[in-house]
């Protein structure tokens, strides 16, 4: 999930922003979906190289980003 997640954020930084926003809408539906089924990592930010991206700070079914 999180490569794919990065994909997405570098595409959507890449796009002219009318387009930028059309995908942005369809991309925040699916992280409200991963949202509601991960939990926070509270050790994020000592073992993630991007801590700052908010989908490299969840866990999901035990693991780091799911």
């Amino acid at each position: 999930m999180r490569h794919a997640r990065d994909v997405l954020e570098q595409i959507l930084q890449a796009l002219p922003a009318r387009a930028r926003v059309e995908l942005r809408r369809q991309v925040a539906s699916l992280d409200s979906a991963y949202l509601k089924r991960t939990l926070p990592d509270p050790f994020a930010r000592h073992r993630q190289w991007r801590s700052d991206l908010w989908w490299r700070r969840r866990l999901a079914y035990g693991q780091e980003g799911g």
